[in-house]
């Protein structure tokens, strides 16, 4: 190799390390919404192959169980790249200062990053960038140690509520299920408070995974739950009690739908798939009737349901839902009544529609 070429691969050494470095940065530390090259590449090449085998499975069963393992890929994939890219930029490094071909660089960076030191150089620039490659090993591991706690405990807390949805209305949840549970129990009255903890429920998510978008991939232990459906449910219960009983106060209701309608755009970002503009309400107007007779035989007091309360309930629903629809979609989420289709997913065409 001559002088010329491995003054080349130093420079492109300089530019690699501080580009990862700048990607670690905003990995785990930078505590905002940012975009990087590793994390973008492997999400969303990880993604499309989860995604294209999973619409093939012939159960849903099986699609969930696989996606279950999409997250953990991806984070397996960014943590070994950031380590790849580590040892290829300190092999560069080290071309100019020592008599090596790019193996034998590659085989002492590595030995440096992973603090193995099996082998080195023995001159001064050599030792100095061995040492500080076993430095950005060592911290490295240790911005990992943190991250992945983080990440899981953040999950925790996401499904927290989910799951006391469901034992409280069963799954798959879904807005008039909710009302109906709540009048059974005699809890209508607790339906404001329920808004309540949602509310501050949607902020907590919109903040974490816009920050991290690997933690829209997460799945729930049971394949018939999900996180979106949840949300959605409780989001239609919202809009569904403003309209049926206009007198109320209906403030914490109000409240919750524009809080849920900005997590559904903090999700979506990442994804850029996602149209945030308002559209059709998703479901048709006997769907809405057929929901709020549910609610109403089991309980639930209805005060007004004449032509004017579908008209509401469909711009309300109009604002949120295809927001949620196309989530569910890309995140292959449990089938449930009132959240689409999923139509091309022959994984989910046993699931409810509508």
């Amino acid at each position: 190799m001559t002088g010329a070429l491995r003054w080349i691969g130093f420079a492109c050494g300089v530019a690699m390390s501080i580009g990862t470095v700048i990607g670690v940065m905003k990995t785990f530390i930078v505590p905002r919404r940012s975009w990087s090259l590793i994390p973008w590449l492997i999400g969303r090449y990880a993604f499309r192959l989860f995604h294209a085998i999973a619409i093939r499975l012939r159960s849903f069963d099986l699609a969930d169980r696989l996606l279950g393992f999409l997250a953990p890929v991806v984070l397996i994939g960014i943590l070994c790249s950031f380590l790849a890219s580590f040892v290829v930029s300190f092999a560069l490094l080290l071309l100019p200062w020592a008599e090596l071909t790019f193996g034998q660089a590659l085989e002492e960076s590595g030995s440096s990053v992973f603090t193995l030191g099996f082998t080195s150089t023995d001159e001064a620039v050599p030792v100095a960038l061995d040492i500080l490659a076993g430095a950005t090993g060592m911290i490295f591991v240790a911005l990992t140690i943190g991250y992945l706690p983080t990440l899981y405990g953040e999950v925790t807390k996401r499904e927290v509520l989910v799951k006391q949805l469901e034992g409280w209305t069963g799954v798959p949840s879904w807005g008039p299920q909710i009302l109906a549970q709540f009048a059974e129990a005699g809890a209508t009255h607790q339906l404001p408070r329920l808004y309540r903890s949602w509310d501050t429920w949607a902020a907590h998510v919109a903040d974490t995974h816009m920050k991290y978008p690997v933690l829209s991939h997460f799945r729930l232990p049971r394949a018939n739950n999900h996180w979106l459906v949840a949300l959605l449910a409780v989001m239609d219960a919202a809009a569904l009690e403003i309209v049926l009983r206009p007198d109320d106060d209906h403030s914490s209701a109000r409240l919750f739908l524009k809080q849920g309608r900005n997590t559904l755009q903090s999700v979506a970002y990442p994804i850029r798939r996602v149209d945030p503009s308002p559209a059709h309400p998703g479901i048709d107007e006997s769907d809405f009737h057929c929901g709020v007779e549910q609610a109403g035989l089991a309980g639930y007091p209805v005060s007004s349901v004449d032509e004017s309360a579908w008209e509401k309930f469909a711009e309300l629903r109009s604002h949120y839902a295809p927001m949620a629809y196309q989530l569910t979609y890309w995140t292959i989420a449990a089938p449930a009544p009132w959240t689409g289709d999923r139509a091309g997913f022959p994984a989910t065409a046993s699931g409810h529609s509508g």
